[in-house]
C-alpha cells in the first residue's frame, strides 16, 4: 500500500508517545513547535544528516537501531559543548520501497533514545527521497561559563579522550564480514557501531571545570578531530599514545593490520577529546575515574609545531590522512 503523508505523521506521533512531550507546549502536527526553555544562559544547536549507504545500511542494521543511533550521534555534538540536550526535530526522507511498519520501527528506536537522554522530539518534516535519510537537529542548554569550544586549547595542555577508540570501526567491519571476529567481541563491536553512546554526563561534568580548555567529539577519527582543535586554537598537537579498544585489537590480529592505525582513523567512537591544563590533569583524571568508573586517557599534548603529529618509533609522523572526510567517500567506509 502506498504511503500517505498524513498516515506517516500519525504513525510517527504514535510511536514517539511521551518522547514527544517533555517541556513541549505544542508539538507534532502544527506548523511549528513551542518549547519552554529554562533560564539557562546559552542554547546549543547542532544538525547532522544520516543517509542510507553513507552513514548506515538499511537491510543490514535494524531500523530501530538506525533511529536510536541517529539521535545519539547528533547529541554527541552537544556533549562536546558541555550542554544538556533538550529537544530534537527530524526531517525524514522516505524512499518508495519503505513500509509504514518500517517507519514505526525507525521511530521506536528514536523514541527509545530520546527517553534515555531525556529529550523531546518536537517535530520535523517528511518528504519523498531516493533513499532513506534523516536530518536531525538537536537543541541543548548550557551555562555560559560552562561552554567549551574547540578553540580554547593552549600551549602545554594535555590532550585526553574519555575512552578507548576503534570499537565502532571494528563493528562496521564485522557487519561487512560476519566471520571476521569471534563472540563476544563480534557482538560488542557491532553494538558499538550500531548503538552509539553520547558522553553527555561526562561532557557536562568536564565542562564545569575551569581547567578544561577545549572539547570536541571524536566522530571523524582522532587524527582529523584533533586537527580541528589544533586549527581552531592555533596550536600543534603531538599524539603520544593511541588507546586501542579490544574489538579493533582483535580485528588487527586477524587481518594483520596495525591496531593503532585503525584506532586512530576509525571514527564514530563518540568519545570526547579534551584539552586540559596540564598541572590539573592528574587530579581531574582521578576525579573522573571516581565519578564515572572509567579512565580519562592522556593521548598527547599541545605544542607550537604545525599540525597534528603522531610520535611513534622515535619520530613524529603527520596524521592528516587518518580519519573520515564526508566529501571523500561515495559509500560507507
Amino acid at each position: 500500500m502506498a504511503l500517505s503523508e498524513n498516515a506517516t505523521i500519525a504513525a510517527i506521533r504514535e510511536e514517539l508517545g511521551e518522547a514527544g512531550r517533555p517541556r513541549i507546549e505544542l508539538g507534532i502536527g502544527d506548523d511549528a513547535a513551542l518549547w519552554q526553555p529554562s533560564r539557562s544562559d546559552r542554547s546549543a544547536i547542532s544538525t547532522d544528516a544520516f543517509v542510507d549507504g553513507v552513514h548506515f545500511r538499511r537491510g543490514i542494521t535494524g531500523l530501530d537501531r538506525i533511529g536510536a543511533r541517529a539521535i545519539a550521534a547528533s547529541v554527541s555534538d552537544l556533549a562536546a559543548m558541555g550542554a544538556r540536550p533538550r529537544l530534537a526535530t527530524i526531517a525524514l526522507g522516505v524512499p518508495s520501497d519503505i513500509s509504514l511498519d518500517e517507519i514505526r520501527s525507525l521511530y521506536r528506536g528514536i523514541a527509545r533514545a530520546a527517553r534515555e537522554l531525556g529529550i523531546a522530539v518536537a517535530g520535523g518534516d517528511c518528504t519523498a527521497s531516493p533513499v532513506l535519510t534523516l536530518a536531525v537537529t538537536v537543541v541543548g542548554e548550557v551555562r555560559a561559563s560552562h561552554v567549551r569550544r574547540r578553540d580554547g586549547a593552549r600551549l602545554g595542555d594535555t590532550l585526553a579522550v574519555t575512552g578507548p577508540l576503534g570499537a565502532s570501526a571494528a563493528g562496521l567491519r564485522a557487519i561487512e564480514d560476519p566471520n571476521l571476529l569471534e563472540e563476544p567481541l563480534r557482538r560488542s563491536a557491532i553494538d558499538a557501531y550500531e548503538l552509539a553512546r553520547a558522553r553527555i554526563p561526562e561532557g557536562r561534568w568536564l565542562a564545569a571545570s575551569s581547567h578544561v580548555r577545549a572539547m570536541i567529539d571524536c566522530s571523524d577519527g582522532l587524527g582529523r578531530d584533533c586537527a580541528r582543535i589544533a586549527t581552531a586554537s592555533g596550536v600543534g598537537i603531538l599524539l603520544e599514545y593511541i588507546p586501542v579498544a579490544p574489538e579493533i585489537a582483535a580485528l588487527a590480529r586477524v587481518t594483520g593490520e596495525d591496531a593503532e592505525e585503525l584506532a586512530l582513523a576509525g571514527g564514530e567512537d563518540y568519545e570526547l577529546i579534551v584539552a586540559i591544563a596540564t598541572p590539573a590533569f592528574a587530579h581531574l583524571q582521578a576525579r573522573f575515574r571516581k565519578r564515572f568508573g572509567r579512565e580519562l586517557i592522556a593521548v598527547g599534548r599541545c605544542d607550537a609545531q604545525a599540525g597534528v603529529r603522531w610520535w611513534r618509533s622515535g619520530s613524529a609522523t603527520p596524521v592528516d590522512r587518518y580519519g573520515w572526510d564526508h566529501f571523500e567517500v561515495g559509500e560507507m567506509q
